[in-house]
Parts: C-alpha cells; structure tokens; sequence
C-alpha cells in the first residue's frame, strides 16, 4: 500500500474510534443486584430473605382480650 492509502487507513480508524457512540450502561442496576445475589448467598448474605409476616388486625371483628360492660 502507498503511504497515503495507511495514512487514510489509520485516521479513518482514530475517527471511528473517536466518533463511538455511548449507548449507556449494560445492565441496570436492579440486574446487577440480581447478579450479585446468588454469589453473596454463598457468603451468607441474603439480600431478598422475606421477613415474618405480621397477622393483620381487623377493627371489625371483635378482640378477646378486651373487657366491654354495658
């Protein structure tokens, strides 16, 4: 090849590489979340354990524990 066609060559390449264009990240970070969950287990570290769930109370119903005098 002649000078000029490498020369052409190589700045044709540093402008491709300069004028790339940023698409944003890969994944969002709820995924990488995801990602790293499995091997924080491994570690002990639960991350989506579900806690205990509360009975709910119910204002309708009448509670045992209370006294009414009428």
């Amino acid at each position: 090849m002649k000078e000029q066609t490498l020369t052409m060559k190589r700045t044709k390449k540093a402008l491709k590489r300069k004028n790339k264009k940023y698409t944003g990240p890969k994944y969002s970070h709820l995924e990488m979340m995801l990602m790293w969950a499995p091997l924080l287990g491994k570690a002990g570290i639960n991350m989506y354990e579900t806690a205990p769930q509360e009975q709910p109370i119910y204002k309708d119903q009448p509670n045992d524990n209370t006294t009414t005098f009428v």
